[in-house]
């Protein structure tokens, strides 16, 4: 209990020197001292334009409304994940992890990586990636870093149990591996035997972060895929009544309903734990996006008829705030901000459960001493 007392003040110690340097630098405290990302192509903020794979998006007219340029983001300015941190009160932007170099991990840090997956395998042919278990084995080296950064890993861990950490997955186990040719997982799995394989990966997955010091977790569920300009190019005649190929639609949610599970499993198994389910594919609904004019539309010219990417140096539209997708498959800024503000403060009990993120910031937790991992009020 001892060590426990002195581990907690010598916390508190290192967030009022934290706060202090938001006040004296005029800055805003955020409302955790930490946020980390965990995710594809709708999270990642410019990891992989460190990798050896032809997936990444560092050229314009990506990022044409991001503050410097194309940053390696899928989206013509900020990602959902921005979103969030800005909700947050972040001021500057979540650092991506690179290629191990970054140093404001203490803010957090952002793992994504675009192709990535659950599954090792998926999006191995096209080259290196950060699939889910480099990202967790990413965030081991940060957490190390932590606990040299504030003496030891028992105050590292109470720093870390305050923290959001959000995690968008399973995407590309479906695009870049189930619903591909070139894998043979579609012969080997029906679609609910692949599900659950997922979900049992991401089971041990999530509960090995966990055990890093993770105590507020938002799992974020599957988009509607099916939607996706690239996908309904490429499935004219599967698309139903919302104009969506409604197999891979079908697909998807097998996953989102068993994950929607195993959330309510971890939520109940660690009772020093939040985890919550963010309902992505009811915020990315047809009703959802009847603020959005253009909601079956690339933004930019893609490279093909079905395609993903933008043409490099090509012109987009100029009413991008009325696109619900930047490219053949990500959405634009205006989009990210509708989802992201959904997730953080859900409109309808729908959006998130059992809590949305600004109440997971809020909510009250206890670890293994007793201690309170939280004091804001909820």
């Amino acid at each position: 209990m001892a060590s426990g007392l002195k581990a907690l003040w010598a916390l508190s110690m290192v967030l009022l020197v934290s706060n202090w340097q938001h006040w004296t630098c005029g800055k805003a405290t955020p409302q955790v001292p930490c946020y980390f990302v965990f995710g594809d192509s709708l999270f990642d903020n410019g990891n992989n334009n460190y990798l050896s794979t032809p997936v990444k998006v560092n050229y314009l007219p990506y990022g044409i409304d991001f503050p410097t340029g194309a940053s390696g983001r899928c989206s013509n300015g900020l990602n959902i994940a921005d979103t969030i941190a800005e909700q947050l009160g972040f001021d500057s932007f979540i650092t991506d992890f690179g290629v191990g170099g970054c140093t404001n991990f203490l803010d957090g840090v952002n793992y994504g990586s675009s192709g990535a997956g659950i599954l090792d395998e998926t999006g191995s042919l096209s080259g290196e990636l950060f699939t889910m278990n480099i990202q967790l084995y990413n965030h081991k080296i940060t957490v190390s870093r932590i606990g040299k950064q504030l003496g030891s890993d028992e105050v590292a861990k109470k720093y870390l149990n305050q923290c959001i950490y959000v995690t968008d997955m399973g995407h590309n186990d479906y695009l870049n591996n189930y619903f591909l040719d070139t894998y043979n997982s579609s012969q080997l799995y029906t679609p609910e035997k692949y599900a659950q394989l997922l979900i049992e990966t991401y089971k041990t997955q999530l509960e090995d972060l966990y055990s890093t010091g993770a105590r507020k977790i938002a799992v974020f569920g599957l988009v509607r895929v099916g939607c996706m300009p690239s996908n309904t190019l490429q499935h004219p005649n599967e698309l139903d009544d919302n104009s969506c190929a409604y197999k891979l639609n079908e697909d998807i949610q097998i996953f989102n309903t068993k994950l929607q599970t195993l959330i309510k499993e971890l939520d109940g198994k660690y009772e020093d734990a939040a985890f919550t389910y963010i309902n992505s594919y009811e915020i990315d609904s047809d009703k959802t996006n009847e603020a959005f004019k253009f909601t079956r539309e690339s933004c930019c010219n893609v490279m093909a008829s079905g395609g993903v990417p933008c043409k490099s140096l090509t012109i987009p539209c100029a009413n991008r705030s009325e696109y619900v997708y930047w490219d053949g498959a990500h959405f634009t800024e205006a989009k990210a901000w509708n989802f992201g503000k959904r997730a953080y403060k859900r409109q309808s009990s729908r959006d998130a459960y059992p809590y949305d993120i600004s109440e997971l910031v809020q909510l009250k937790l206890h670890d293994n001493d007793g201690d309170i991992v939280n004091h804001a009020q909820l």
